[in-house]
């Protein structure tokens, strides 16, 4: 058992039984979160997403629409980029 294994158990010993689950949730949250990233970068590494990124932008430009609607493209751009306040941080 490794020092910080020791550690860990030693102090959720001194825990109230409530904290103690908390504890426990909170480690089966870790395990969950490492699992995704293990799953989500075997993912990424097996499916490379760059020929089905080029399809569905030649299936955009064939369609021959895009941005159709957008008279000033520099003026378009400023006001897309323009900084605006979150959401509840007025």
């Amino acid at each position: 058992m490794s020092a910080i294994t020791r550690q860990l158990l030693s102090n959720v010993k001194t825990l109230p039984p409530a904290l103690q689950e908390e504890a426990l949730h909170f480690v089966e949250f870790l395990t969950l979160k490492i699992n995704q990233s293990t799953q989500s970068l075997a993912r990424e590494n097996n499916e490379p997403n760059g020929p089905k990124l080029a399809q569905l932008m030649t299936e955009i430009a064939q369609r021959g629409s895009a941005f159709q609607g957008i008279e000033d493209p520099a003026a378009w751009q400023r006001e897309i980029r323009k900084d605006r306040p979150l959401p509840g941080r007025e």
